[in-house]
């Protein structure tokens, strides 16, 4: 059977159609028990849900994915799950927004930031961190609604009990990866490739794209030997997800991004496009480069710089060999899995898309 080009792509734009319904669903179910505790319930709700819906809804088309690869139509058990999923990454989001100081998020103001501004009209001593402080206790919100429903799935207590156990490992490995990132922003420590494809490997890639995967594949019951092949995947393409993140976050623009370009170089984040840059550079454009990065005033004038240099040093075509290094398992890993073509397809086209997409 013949694919158009384009059709793996449709695939997570229905499952994001079907997804958002069910979010709706649940979200709106709860606002009556929270509006009884306080006044807030019902503000959080209202942010957490917008949050959510804005957001390319990947990670939980992946749960319905791997769940269909295994023979399942779609039901609300995968739908439950799929939510979940879309709750952690809206609660991780909303919590990287405090620690980048990001005011943005998809185009309009961060959760965070919302809340410093409802602070200053009501008066509040110390918006910024009256903001901070409630944004926390909204992504918690948000982690917790998403135990909730692993902890609600209609199934048998073999399968939901290792489902929440793998999340809450992986959520911990998110951590402490996060912890790592801060601690080399705010540091000078030596590091190599290989400990920054490490950071972005529990980061990112694994909760991303191989968990997701994994998890969908769980519950519609698919055979344990195909795990590592979807790991292999999921991991590769998750890698290759945040190098393409990490481009753009340098040569996008604000209306790509949702958000102002250059906070990875104000926060100075160690991401792979700044090691090759720092190990080519001359020692005088080195020097200046130290001046740049971690810089809390940083402006276009200096992004525009570090765009010259990346380009004059030729740090895209060796993160590019990077990118190449990396597409080959996960393209070995596709042709592997004991899946459907159509499948197979989607796979291939998702890999595709991840390499040139633009926000």
């Amino acid at each position: 059977m013949m694919h158009k080009t384009g059709d793996g792509i449709r695939y997570f734009e229905r499952s994001r159609e079907s997804l958002g319904g069910f979010i709706d669903d649940f979200l709106n179910s709860k606002k009556s028990e929270f509006a009884r505790v306080n006044a807030w319930g019902g503000d959080v709700l209202k942010k957490f849900q917008h949050f959510v819906k804005t957001g390319k809804m990947l990670r939980g088309g992946l749960v319905m994915l791997g769940y269909q690869m295994c023979g399942r139509r779609i039901s609300r058990t995968v739908l439950r799950a799929a939510a979940a999923v879309e709750f952690i990454q809206a609660a991780l989001l909303i919590h990287d927004d405090i620690i980048d100081r990001d005011s943005l998020r998809r185009g309009t103001p961060s959760v965070h930031f919302q809340y410093a501004r409802q602070g200053r009209r009501r008066g509040v001593a110390e918006p910024e961190h009256y903001g901070e402080g409630m944004g926390i206790c909204a992504g918690d919100i948000g982690f917790f609604l998403a135990f909730e429903l692993f902890s609600g799935l209609k199934v048998e207590s073999e399968l939901r009990n290792p489902m929440a156990e793998m999340w809450s490992r992986e959520l911990c490995y998110v951590g402490l990866a996060q912890m790592q990132d801060l601690h080399l922003g705010s540091s000078e420590t030596r590091t190599s490739a290989q400990d920054i494809l490490d950071l972005y490997l529990y980061k990112t890639a694994r909760y991303s794209f191989s968990t997701p995967l994994i998890t969908g594949w769980v519950l519609g019951g698919g055979s344990p030997a195909m795990r590592p092949g979807l790991e292999m995947f999921g991991e590769h393409m998750g890698l290759l997800f945040q190098l393409r993140d990490d481009e753009l976050g340098l040569f996008g623009s604000p209306s790509q991004l949702g958000k102002p370009v250059g906070s990875d170089i104000r926060e100075n984040k160690k991401t792979l496009y700044r090691w090759h840059l720092f190990r080519k550079a001359c020692p005088e454009d080195r020097k200046r480069l130290s001046r740049i990065f971690g810089n809390p005033d940083v402006d276009r004038e200096m992004v525009v710089e570090v765009r010259a240099m990346l380009d004059r040093y030729g740090i895209r075509d060796e993160v590019q060999d990077n990118v190449i290094q990396l597409r080959h398992p996960a393209e070995k890993a596709i042709a592997g899995l004991n899946i459907r073509e159509r499948h197979r397809h989607i796979l291939t086209e998702l890999l595709d898309f991840n390499s040139r997409r633009t926000k």
